[in-house]
């Protein structure tokens, strides 16, 4: 069929009262009849009388059966491979059959079939629904409906001829000659020009299949509550063997009239199919010039029908906007666009090549074996220890295929190799993996992007390996600016594993005697209130931020004056306290008072950990009484990353004393970095950090109906996903039950369930912030059942 024969529409002549006897007679559906827009076919939605809502569409006379043949059965194979996946289901008729065969008045025979009606808005005319969240997520529905049909063949995948096949766009190119703007009509040729030199011959190369190719704004529904959220896909005439890209590009042609870059409409799409159909960097890279090519298509389309005596009947929505944004992406241009497109999916900007990992053994006792052989005795978590050979979620998996609930790491906190945290691993150290020493967009734009809310003299990032570093890093610091070596820290503290770290960590040395402890090191009682001395107190936040003033005149008896007070303020190793509001700034200002500067260890408590993304602001530190900032463990969610943040004021005189050639040789390398850009884009996305603080408090408030019914538990406390629960042997004493609780571990571990504990007789419940209630559900039961078990 020739374009210009393309060009008329010819919709079938069918009145209502026609259609209406038909689909009686044909389906037995009866009801109340709106006609629907549709660019060949008739269509009309019916509200059923029987309560069914449905389209019926009469097809075209020159449409193939065996192209609605396609059509039906495809529908039927989604549903198949993606149950959940909203797309029409095929009603079929009186008769069984997918289609009927009808006449029309001249005696011309068109197909009829109805289709179930999706509820929704057409995601067009919702002007709320143009934001990148919904464009995000239009993209995640359109590739999974991509992934649902790659395995999908028909015979007639390639014989569905129309317009809008990007594949066929030279078959349009005459067409363009009925551009009335000369401007416009230039820059399509030019389109048109690179297409069949590059844009198509490209296209050939990328992974092709039977695709939608029409999930445009008019055939996407949005949900009338929520319009980020799609709800359906309609319309399934274009549908043919074409390239994915085709699926990316028709998704992202829907523009408003305040939109002015269609990259970052792209891009939203992109990343949004990218995470659920992973695509291949030549697909990727040939986004732009594909998208350029359908807006051309579109742009020549909408005129050409005007030059036709069918002008004037509307079809496309806000068709001006195609040759807006067709100038305004010419404009922008390919590279930018290539760049934007691959950091929306973390694509390395340069090439990238595939990598073979490497196969544990299953062997748990020849395992064991070589790894006391070669790593030394030292184990930990359990008497046994677990053969774990891969983890999803929120659960791991030991090489026997058990699979473990992980209440317990606190480094995976968007839960364990997550996808895009892999991909934008994976496809960083494909391309380039080296230090900071070289120039690297990766390291600038995460540590701006990390630092972007906090206050102005928070504003560089030094980055290290770990959060032990990072903390030793920082108190070197303090050390050096202040010209002073003291300490202060909150008992039961742990920052880290080297030297200066571990004096840090009375964790690591309180079990000594008195005389081996460092001493320049300072503990201060931790402010509990649940057992500690002002637990009932109102001024207790006084009263045990007064410990600073005997600390500090401690440390100057013996010589010393402190250099930092270095805190987590989620008190994690403390037993998860919450300390009484303001005491840390009370504490802080009497250290900052005496010269001291105040580190705030983010290790544990931050990336969303406490209900917001730092928690020092979580548990009322005021940014201004913070001179560093140090982080590691879920910042790279399992990759080694360590973040120290100061002023640029402190870092520049710094280097300009002590240490003049500060480097690590991995700190802040390309791949750490693209993983920790990957965790923001998860932690934004998924929206965890809210998710995480309602799911946390959900799970303390089952904690507290299980305290209820068993005595043992003493203390349920904590925020966001971190919770501490204290156990004693008596609610009035409050004797720590340290006997039954390593029982509670082992027992639960033989339930497939990871916990561990703070103190001898505080169990630290740190699941990822991905969990559900389904989770929580499923941990709560057991230990209920475990709690049962040893009462």
């Amino acid at each position: 069929m020739s374009t210009d024969a393309l060009l008329f529409r010819n919709l079938p002549g069918f009145s209502p009262e026609a259609v209406r006897r038909l689909v009686a007679t044909r389906y037995g559906i009866d009801g109340t009849y709106r006609q629907l827009a549709s660019e060949r076919d008739l269509s009309w939605r019916i509200d059923g009388t029987d309560g069914r809502d449905v389209v019926v569409k009469i097809s075209n006379i020159g449409e193939p059966e065996g192209v609605v043949d396609m059509q039906v059965k495809a529908l039927n194979h989604i549903f198949e491979r993606d149950p959940s996946l909203p797309v029409p289901r095929v009603v079929p008729s009186l008769a069984g059959a997918p289609y009927e065969w009808i006449e029309d008045e001249r005696g011309y025979r068109h197909m009829v079939r109805v289709l179930t009606f999706l509820p929704g808005k057409v995601m067009e005319q919702v002007e709320e629904a143009f934001s990148a969240a919904t464009r995000f997520n239009i993209g995640v529905m359109v590739g999974r409906l991509a992934y649902a049909l790659r395995d999908f063949f028909h015979p007639y995948a390639g014989s569905n001829v129309h317009l809008w096949d990007i594949s066929r766009a030279l078959a349009v190119r005459p067409q363009t000659a009925k551009v009335s703007d000369l401007r416009l009509r230039q820059l399509c040729e030019e389109i048109f020009e690179r297409a069949e030199r590059y844009t198509l011959p490209q296209l050939s190369k990328t992974r092709r299949q039977v695709v939608h190719q029409d999930s445009h704004g008019g055939n996407v529904l949005v949900d009338p509550n929520d319009s980020t959220s799609p709800v359906g896909i309609i319309d399934f005439g274009d549908m043919g063997h074409n390239s994915i890209v085709a699926d990316i590009v028709t998704a992202s042609e829907t523009f408003s009239d305040f939109d002015d870059d269609p990259i970052a409409y792209l891009c939203d799409v992109t990343s949004g199919f990218d995470s659920a159909y992973p695509l291949e960097e030549n697909e990727v890279d040939l986004l732009f010039d594909a998208l350029l090519l359908r807006l051309a298509m579109a742009t020549v389309i909408v005129e050409a029908r005007e030059a036709t005596s069918e002008s004037g009947i509307p079809h496309i929505e806000n068709a001006g906007q195609y040759p807006r944004m067709m100038e305004l992406l010419s404009r922008q241009g390919r590279a930018e666009a290539v760049r934007r497109l691959r950091q929306a999916c973390r694509f390395p900007v340069y090439g990238a090549m595939s990598k073979d990992g490497e196969h544990l053994t299953d062997d748990y006792d020849v395992l064991r074996h070589e790894r006391e052989a070669h790593l030394g005795p030292i184990w930990h978590f359990y008497a046994k220890p677990l053969h774990i050979t891969r983890a999803r979620g929120a659960w791991m998996y030991a090489a026997d295929g058990t699979a473990y609930l992980d209440v317990y790491n606190n480094v995976p906190q968007i839960g364990h190799c997550h996808p895009h945290v892999a991909k934008a691993i994976y496809r960083q150290a494909s391309a380039l993996n080296t230090n900071t020493r070289y120039m690297c967009d990766v390291a600038v734009e995460y540590a701006a992007r990390l630092t972007a809310d906090l206050p102005d003299h928070l504003d560089t990032c030094i980055f290290v390996n770990s959060g032990s570093e990072a903390n030793d890093l920082a108190m070197q610091i303090a050390m050096s600016l202040s010209r002073q070596d003291g300490g202060l820290i909150i008992d039961q503290a742990y920052h880290g594993c080297t030297e200066l770290t571990t004096a840090l960590s009375n964790e690591s040395w309180r079990h000594l005697p008195a005389e081996e402890h460092p001493k320049r090191i300072e503990t201060l009682t931790a402010p509990d209130m649940y057992r500690g001395p002002f637990s009932r107190d109102p001024q207790a936040a006084a009263k045990y931020a007064a410990d600073a003033d005997r600390a500090i005149a401690a440390l100057r008896e013996r010589g010393h004056r402190p250099a930092a007070f270095m805190v987590d303020t989620a008190l994690c190793s403390s037993g998860v306290l919450r300390a009484p509001e303001n005491y840390f700034n009370l504490v802080a200002e009497k250290v900052r008072a005496t010269g001291g500067f105040v580190i705030a260890d983010e290790v544990q408590a931050g990336c969303g950990r406490m209900g917001t993304f730092w928690g020092f602001r979580a548990n009322g530190l005021k940014d201004e009484n913070i001179d560093f900032i140090t982080m590691g463990k879920p910042v790279g969610n399992g990759h080694p990353l360590g973040v120290v943040i100061l002023s640029s004021e402190l870092m520049k005189r710094f280097l300009n004393g002590t240490y003049p050639l500060l480097f690590s040789t991995f700190g802040g390398n390309t791949v750490a970095c693209a993983a920790g850009m990957a965790v923001l884009d998860v932690l934004e996305r998924e929206d965890l950090i809210k998710r995480g603080a309602a799911i946390g408090e959900y799970l303390r408030q089952e904690l507290g109906r299980l305290a209820e019914q068993h005595p043992v538990i003493g203390d349920v406390r904590g925020l966001g996903m971190m919770t501490g629960v204290e156990l004693v042997t008596d609610r009035l004493t409050k004797e720590p039950a340290i006997t039954l609780t390593e029982r509670l571990i082992d027992d639960m571990l033989a339930r497939n369930i990871l916990i561990g504990k703070g103190t001898p007789n505080t169990l630290k419940l740190r699941p990822p912030l991905i969990w559900s209630r389904d989770e929580v559900d499923i941990f709560v039961n057991a230990f209920d059942d475990s709690l049962r078990k040893h009462q």
